[in-house]
Parts: C-alpha cells; sequence; structure tokens
C-alpha cells in the first residue's frame, strides 16, 4: 500500500540543471537542531559529498527548535524567508506558479486524472542578494483528487484515498521578471480516515551555502522517522541536484 509522505505513485522528477565545475578549497555543512550539531555534507576536491555522522535520538514528544546551518571553511550562508500567503509578492507570484504546475502536469500527462480539482500554492520561499535587486524563489504547489477519479488506484489493495498531485521548483526573479529555472513532480497517496501528514513543506529550506560563485539552496525531508538533506546548486542557468544525504539516529 503506498504510503502518506515521500512514498509516492510516479517516480520523482529530478530538477534540471547544467554540470557544474569543480572549485578548489575546503568547507563543510552541518545542522544545530539546539541539541547538538551534526555535519551532512563536506567539500572533497571541490565537489559536495555526504558526510553524514550518528547522532543522539531526541526523547519522544520533545520541543522541536528551528534548525539552523553552520558551516566550516571557505563558505558562507546566507538565510532564506518565507513568503506570506495573500501578501503581495505572494499575490505576484502565483500566477507563474500555477502556470508552471499545469504545464508539469500536460508534460506528465495528469491533466485527465485532475479534472476540475482545484490548484494551491502551499509555500513560497525567497533568498535575495544583498541590494534586493534579485531574488530566487523556491515553491510547492499541489492538487488533490479523490481516488476514485483516479483509472489505475487498485482499490482492492489500496483503501478509499486521496491523491495529492505535488510540484515544486524554483523561479529566478531579476527587476521583475520570472525566469523558471526548473520543476519537479511527484503523486502521493493520502489515505482517507488517516491524518494528511504534518503541516510543513515537503522540502524545507533551511538555507543558502555559498561558495565561490555556486549558491546552494540546503534542504530538509522528512517522512516519519526518516530524515534527509538535499543540496540544490540554484543559477539563472537552472538546478541541479548535487547530492542527498540521510540523517543517521544512533
Amino acid at each position: 500500500m503506498i504510503k502518506t509522505g515521500f512514498s509516492c505513485l510516479l517516480v520523482a522528477i529530478c530538477f534540471v540543471g547544467v554540470p557544474v565545475h569543480a572549485q578548489p578549497g575546503g568547507g563543510a555543512i552541518s545542522v544545530d537542531d539546539g541539541t547538538e550539531v551534526r555535519s551532512i555534507a563536506r567539500l572533497l576536491d571541490g565537489h559536495w559529498v555526504g558526510d553524514a555522522k550518528c547522532g543522539a535520538s531526541k526523547p519522544s514528544g520533545s520541543p522541536s527548535a528551528p534548525e539552523r546551518l553552520r558551516v566550516s571553511g571557505e563558505v558562507q550562508t546566507s538565510s532564506v524567508r518565507a513568503i506570506a500567503p495573500g501578501s503581495q509578492e505572494w499575490v505576484r507570484l502565483a500566477p507563474t506558479i500555477l502556470e508552471l504546475f499545469d504545464r508539469r502536469e500536460r508534460e506528465q500527462r495528469l491533466s485527465d486524472r485532475a479534472s476540475d480539482a482545484p490548484r494551491a500554492v502551499d509555500w513560497i520561499y525567497a533568498s535575495e542578494d544583498g541590494a534586493g535587486a534579485r531574488r530566487t524563489y523556491y515553491f510547492e504547489a499541489s492538487r488533490r483528487v479523490a481516488s476514485g477519479s483516479v483509472a489505475d488506484v487498485d482499490h482492492d489493495t489500496d483503501p478509499p484515498g486521496t491523491v495529492r498531485i505535488a510540484v515544486a521548483g524554483f523561479l529566478h526573479d531579476t527587476s521583475g521578471r520570472l525566469t523558471p529555472l526548473g520543476t519537479k513532480s511527484e503523486l502521493r497517496w493520502e489515505q482517507d480516515g488517516l491524518p494528511a501528514g504534518p503541516n510543513r513543506p515537503d522540502l524545507t529550506p533551511l538555507g543558502i551555502v555559498v561558495h565561490g560563485e555556486r549558491s546552494i539552496w540546503v534542504m530538509k525531508g522528512q517522512s516519519g522517522t526518516s530524515v534527509w538533506f538535499t543540496l540544490y546548486n540554484v543559477s539563472p542557468a537552472g538546478t541541479l541536484t548535487l547530492l542527498t544525504a540521510r540523517a543517521v539516529r544512533c
């Protein structure tokens, strides 16, 4: 049975990007969750490699502190801000995001499944340069369709539920001109009568790591007790997945 979270009916389509040339220098990325600092990646001969270390498990029910990036060596960090739903910035971006959603549906031949189910922009995050003239946005949008309208769901093995069509991607904004930098799509199963999952993004941006000319978005994903961190190199030329590091608990 297909479960809520990152289990999906359709294999995720990776962001499309361009090759990134190796750069000299070293450094490391760690995540501070308020109780410990865990390394997740480091530079080796100009390439980012996974460096996940075993970490202690938090007691059940313990509060979660906001996670922060820590870096060492020849790398720096910059922050990411969440865009408030309904704000002027949100309203300006929404039509472009929904247009990209529709395009992705057509490319993946999902439109016939979606019928007239409404679309929604779920999350938008932004990073910007010091002058604020150039911004990069990460977005997530979705549409939920009752399983009765999805022809290829096996109702003998999968109980009634909802198929969530999720599209995520990046946008580049230069003086108000929005340019897509890549999208990915997934289908996810949400069983009726069970919680739809925590009210959080599928991938939560923790911040930007800057190394040379690279601006790398560090994202956290979680499904149940499984946690991972993915690094995306985002530039005006496109988006490239650099690595995914799985968090390991002792």
